[in-house]
């Protein structure tokens, strides 16, 4: 019988154990699958601490990072006079001074820290990957975004070394919705880094349809070598066994991002509907939302956790009567909890645009209903209640959710990585 000989992969991760992070669940899926299709990988990531383990028998390189805390505190003593003041120039009315006011992070990563927050950790990621392709036998390179900074380090190495680089899309770079340039000056800057950088890829996969779309018009030299491989669900992961207590949960999992005026709009919904019906927010909450739910009446029905490891929140969301999702207005808006929610079989109650990729699947797998953020809210939040406890809604095709098999995804990417390398080892 022929040997085949295992080809390996440096794997540029940022975001990554033990960092929390709801794009580790790619990584994660990627970097556990991927030896059962004759890759094996080493992962370059940011030296750093957390609440999330290392995944078992993978091997990580680290590299120390600049602190961001150490940038935002030095910009928070710059930045007095213009949280007293007018909004920085270039800000586009009163939403941006206002994000200045209220936000600690936001305005230091949208004015000094370009691409994001880790530049820093760019000049050392870079040297230690160098120092593991000198030394080591690597057939090719990988990274994902966001965070852009670790696609500039995958291109420095891709373009030092000639190995195919496959530039992987969580979320846009360039035209990514929450997305807020201060200036110009910082508009191009981004666009000039990530036009720089895919010119050292050799492929290019995102999440969904419409943002391989999008990047098929930007970059129309990648065109032909760019894919779609989704987000998904790992049928091997632990599932604890939750009980929420009495009444009917709807639950959300993960980070609210920038969509505190949704979350307002469903705790208003939630509000008239009877006592009994409660929601979780696991992995999200802050004072704002607190407060409003404590004006709306509801703070008793309404609960927020911090983070959980993932065993509990697929728990949590299994032990749920309906699942909240909220997304952005973008075509491309979906989110990596959708395909988990689709496993857990529970309906799913989406917040989104008619155009967006999460509507688009929520309605192929017939797994519950969606909303447009510009539609009431009230009227459908009580019917798809009614019909969930009713037993009225089906649950997710079968069909659809396989497509989302982390292990058959993973068999995705390594096949895109065997035709960049001349076939399996």
């Amino acid at each position: 019988m022929p040997v085949v000989a295992v080809k390996r992969l440096l794997y540029v991760a940022n975001p990554f154990p033990p960092m929390a992070s709801g794009g580790n669940a790619r990584h994660l899926r990627f970097v556990r699958y991927l030896p059962e299709f004759g890759w094996e990988a080493t992962v370059l990531a940011v030296r750093t601490t957390g609440p999330v383990p290392d995944p078992p028998g993978v091997r990580i390189e680290r590299a120390a990072a600049l602190d961001p805390e150490a940038v935002y505190r030095l910009a928070r003593k710059l930045a007095g006079p213009m949280r007293a003041g007018r909004p920085p120039a270039g800000a586009a009315g009163p939403a941006a001074g206002d994000r200045f006011q209220t936000s600690r992070r936001g305005p230091v990563d949208e004015w000094l820290q370009v691409p994001d927050s880790y530049i820093g950790w760019v000049p050392a990621a870079v040297l230690a990957g160098r120092r593991l392709l000198r030394d080591e036998r690597f057939d090719a390179l990988f990274s994902s975004h966001p965070r852009g900074s670790s696609h500039l380090v995958a291109a420095a190495l891709a373009g030092g070394s000639g190995l195919p680089w496959v530039a992987d899309y969580r979320d846009p770079w360039r035209t990514n919705q929450f997305r807020h340039y201060p200036t110009r000056f910082h508009e191009a800057l981004n666009v000039r880094l990530e036009t720089w950088a895919l010119a050292q890829a050799r492929a290019v996969t995102a999440i969904n349809e419409p943002m391989a779309a999008d990047l098929r018009r930007l970059y129309p030299a990648l065109a032909p070598a760019t894919s779609v491989i989704p987000n998904g669900y790992d049928p091997e992961e632990a599932v604890d066994d939750v009980d929420l207590g009495p009444g009917f949960w709807i639950v959300h999992t993960g980070r609210i991002y920038a969509r505190t005026e949704q979350v307002a709009a469903f705790l208003e919904a939630l509000a008239a509907l009877p006592a009994d019906v409660r929601a979780l927010f696991l992995g999200a909450g802050g004072p704002e939302i607190t407060a409003r739910a404590a004006a709306l009446g509801v703070a008793d029905r309404v609960r927020f956790e911090p983070f959980a490891p993932r065993s509990r929140a697929l728990g949590v969301q299994r032990a749920a009567g309906a699942l909240l999702l909220i997304t952005g207005r973008a075509p491309e808006s979906l989110s990596s909890k959708l395909p988990e929610y689709l496993a857990s079989g529970r309906p799913v109650f989406a917040m989104t645009s008619a155009q967006s990729a999460a509507n688009a699947l929520v309605t192929e797998a017939r797994a519950g209903r969606c909303v447009s953020p510009d539609e009431p809210l009230g009227p459908a939040l009580a019917a798809f209640v009614d019909d969930a406890r009713a037993g009225r809604l089906p649950s997710p095709d079968p069909a659809v959710v396989e497509r989302f098999d982390g292990r058959a995804l993973t068999g995705l990417l390594a096949e895109l990585l065997d035709d960049l390398t001349g076939g399996r080892g």
